[in-house]
């Protein structure tokens, strides 16, 4: 069979996996050329350290497949070699603390994706679960200032209304919302209104749409037409080069990380986020989309809606190379 992604980068913006052998030889197999992995959620500061410390082991002893990126040129490599790159991501800034110098030692260890929030209120700004959302705090200015002096992507995903617009605004850099989808699609608190999105693409800003199920119309089971067709028309709403895939894909973990994910430490009930305590496990992936090989369903699906296959590809990781190299150098 013909592989379409054969002499293309495919890039995921955001997965979060129980990661082994198989999971990354599905992923490479199945022609993608980088990864934005999640590292952190909940995790402290030593907890983060030791996290990055976890990766760079698993990277060391994948080699023949795996690579650590820190800039675009580290994709091209990858994708010569026959590796996957793999990039690091935390999912809350609640490792740096209050303590700004943080961002530059977790920079030098190879972290290259923050996010200012994650659904709860933070030192930084609000999330996407507050009922008021602050909008960026001043602590939150010298980040986003902090982030585009090293060439750090700001993610949006779990951020508030207010805060997400404030970001956009005082970032000199292009920010990303790494995992999400628009609320025209799937209204959703984890989803993006239009006036952000609006917004995210007039400062050459970038969303990669996501896979999992509580972001997508009927859950799992959304149709692949309809996933292809709310791309499209999200094409004509911020146009095409600010969109791309991070599909949010978390396989191989149990029930408890799920949980683990919702509550952290933060509250002593149970919060079941956009779930319910009768249905509180991990969700089932739709059927065309349940490991990350299955992205090439992706370019058919587009295929068939009338995209040309140059901006099929574009949408499947060109869009997001370009986002990044604007960001890392």
């Amino acid at each position: 069979m013909n592989n379409p992604f054969k002499n293309q980068i495919i890039i995921d913006g955001l997965q979060y996996c129980n990661w082994n052998r198989d999971l990354f030889e599905d992923a490479l197999n199945g022609g993608l050329t980088a990864i934005h992995a999640t590292l952190v959620y909940w995790e402290n500061t030593e907890e983060s350290f030791q996290k990055i410390q976890d990766w760079h082991k698993i990277i060391n002893n994948n080699n023949d497949i795996l690579c650590h990126a820190t800039c675009t040129s580290d994709i091209l490599k990858a994708k010569k070699e026959n590796k996957l790159a793999i990039i690091f991501g935390f999912q809350n800034s609640a490792p740096i603390a209050n303590n700004i110098f943080l961002v530059e030692d977790f920079f030098l260890k190879g972290l290259r994706f923050m996010q200012l929030t994650y659904n709860n209120q933070t030192a930084l700004g609000g999330g996407c679960f507050e009922e008021n959302d602050s909008g960026v705090s001043r602590f939150g200015k010298e980040v986003i200032k902090e982030m585009n002096r090293l060439g750090m992507i700001i993610d949006l995903s779990h951020a508030g209304k207010k805060t997400c617009l404030d970001a956009i605004a005082l970032s000199s850099k292009p920010v990303a919302i790494s995992h999400a989808n628009p609320t025209f699609f799937h209204k959703s608190k984890r989803n993006i209104e239009d006036v952000i999105l609006k917004e995210l693409a007039s400062k050459d800003g970038f969303i990669g749409l996501s896979l999992y199920p509580y972001h997508l119309k009927d859950h799992s089971n959304c149709k692949l037409e309809d996933f292809c067709e709310m791309i499209k028309d999200l094409i004509n709403l911020i146009g095409i080069d600010h969109i791309g895939i991070g599909s949010d894909l978390c396989k191989n973990w149990s029930d408890d990380v799920v949980m683990w994910m919702r509550n952290g430490k933060w509250t002593k009930e149970i919060n079941y986020g956009e779930s319910s305590n009768k249905n509180s496990s991990w969700p089932k992936q739709p059927p065309w989309f349940k490991k990350s090989s299955d992205i090439v369903n992706i370019y058919h699906g587009l295929d068939k809606i009338g995209l040309s296959e140059k901006d099929i590809f574009k949408i499947l990781g060109l869009n997001w190379f370009n986002f990044m190299q604007k960001n890392f150098s």
